[in-house]
Formats: structure tokens, C-alpha cells, sequence
């Protein structure tokens, strides 16, 4: 049932195969240690009280609260496939079962040190790091990016976003340029960056540390720091969500061309690189 069940969330959902991946993870950590603890375990007979047990557990060997939660939020949603593919079961999944989470402060990059990161680098390090700084779209949406995406005219990029839900954003002419000289020599069509998540992850790190001294060096931190840069600056937070792609403003995404200008201001005037 978990082969099908992922399969479900890669071809209907449109989830990632990471994203997939980290639901298959978490799904069978819970049904390797049903088998160990729990006489004839089922889907079907796993209790409340079951998982308290399980939560229990995984805090006293060290696990997080966002580790546990996480596991817990994809049992239940395990749970509600199978009930939506006829099964009678319940889903003993509460949100009682939930640890706190303590407030933490978004890792962030000192922006004078990620524009100087920017200005030393060269080559897809470089286009990839002002893209994701003026943009504040996530790695795999960068590496999704394709030419037909860009509208060298007015900057604007179309994402394609988690559960393939598209949306508009913007960046400044100087990080096109380099692009737009490419395409024009080779009429390059398909994907922009034919390198892997991986190997993107490596060679923003490799970047940064040189001009950045901050807890995190990653492409979720530039993220986080576009985010917080821009509220910082006065920015709309319903279209700091809308720029992020963030799943609650979903429904807004059909009303993109009518709120394609304070998009726009957001990623071209309240980015980290333009001061």
C-alpha cells in the first residue's frame, strides 16, 4: 500500500520525488517499529495510544518536535489515502499527539555578504545564486526552470511550484543577461541547469563560504533571506506567501496577472540585492 501511496503523491499530488521520498521515509520508519513493538500490527488496528508511544519514544532517543510532527503529519495523511481508496479504518493521527514546536528564528545570510558572495562568483554558481537571492524560489524550482519560463522583456519567470501549482516572479536585468546572451548564441531550449539538486546544493555552499559567515549556507537560507529582507523593507506579507509559492495562497494563483505589480515591486525593489 505505501508503493501505491507514493505513487499517488508523485502523479496526482505532483509532489516532488524528494518530497515523496521523505513521506516514504517517515511512513516505513513508523511500520518497521509497529513490527517490533506491537503484537500483529496492521494499519487498521494501530491505536492513539500506539502512536503516543511511538512519539514518546523517538523524543527520549533525541528526535526534534519538527522531526516527530513531521512523521506524524505524514502517518495521517497515509491514513486519509487509505480512507479515500474505500479502506474502514480510522485515522488515529490527532493533533493531541503533536509536540510543541519552540519558535525559531529563520536561518538568514548577512545581505552585504551574499551580494559579495555574488559579485566573486562565476559561471551557473553565479546566475544560480542571483536568481535565488531576487527571487526567493526554491532549488528544485530553479532546476525545474526552463528557457520557455523566462520573459527576457520584463524579467518575469514562471515557477513551476510544489503540487504543480504555477506562479510568477521577477528578477533584475543583470541576471538575465548572461542568460539571454546564451540563448541567443545557441537557441537553447528544455531546462536552463542540467546539474542536480545535489551538485546545485555544492556548488551554492562552495559560493558562499568564502563571504559568509552565517549558521546555514544553503540555498533555503537565501530563501529565508529574501523572505525576511523583504518584510523588513515593508513588503505585502499576503505577497511575500504569493512570491514564495507558500500552498495557503493557492487559490490566489489564478488572479496572478491582476497582482502581477506588487509581485513585481516585491522582487525587483525589496530583494537583498538591490539596497
Amino acid at each position: 500500500m505505501i508503493e501505491q501511496y507514493i505513487n499517488y503523491l508523485q502523479n496526482i499530488k505532483g509532489y516532488s520525488a524528494n518530497t515523496s521520498q521523505s513521506y516514504e521515509k517517515d511512513i516505513r520508519a513508523f511500520s518497521k517499529w509497529a513490527k517490533a513493538h506491537i503484537a500483529n500490527a496492521s494499519w487498521s488496528t494501530i491505536t492513539r495510544a500506539d502512536l503516543d508511544q511511538y512519539i514518546t519514544e523517538l523524543a527520549n532517543e533525541g528526535f526534534k518536535p519538527s522531526t516527530t510532527n513531521r512523521r506524524l503529519s505524514a502517518l495521517s495523511s497515509f491514513y486519509r489515502y487509505l480512507q479515500r481508496e474505500g479502506y474502514q479504518i480510522e485515522n488515529p493521527c490527532t493533533y493531541e499527539s503533536r509536540r510543541k514546536v519552540p519558535y525559531t528564528i529563520p536561518n538568514t545570510i548577512p545581505v552585504d555578504q551574499l551580494h559579495d558572495a555574488w559579485e566573486h562568483s562565476a559561471g551557473v554558481a553565479k546566475v544560480m545564486l542571483g536568481l535565488l537571492a531576487t527571487t526567493g524560489i526554491r532549488i528544485q524550482e530553479l532546476l525545474d526552470m526552463t528557457w520557455e519560463d523566462i520573459d527576457f522583456d520584463t524579467q518575469a519567470i514562471r515557477i513551476h511550484g510544489k503540487g504543480r501549482r504555477e506562479r510568477i516572479v521577477y528578477t533584475l536585468p543583470e541576471h538575465l543577461e548572461t542568460l539571454a546572451e546564451v540563448q541567443k548564441m545557441y537557441h537553447q531550449k528544455g531546462r536552463i541547469f542540467t546539474i542536480e539538486q545535489r551538485e546545485a546544493r555544492r556548488m551554492i555552499f562552495n559560493a558562499l563560504r568564502p563571504y559568509c559567515n552565517a549558521k546555514q549556507l544553503s540555498p533555503h537560507a537565501i530563501r529565508h533571506t529574501f523572505a525576511t529582507h523583504a518584510a523588513t523593507m515593508g513588503a505585502n506579507v499576503t505577497t511575500i506567501g504569493q512570491t514564495l509559492g507558500h500552498k495557503q495562497l493557492e487559490t490566489a494563483q489564478k488572479y496572478i496577472d491582476m497582482t502581477a505589480a506588487p509581485v513585481r515591486q516585491l522582487c525587483q525593489n525589496f530583494n537583498p540585492f538591490n539596497k
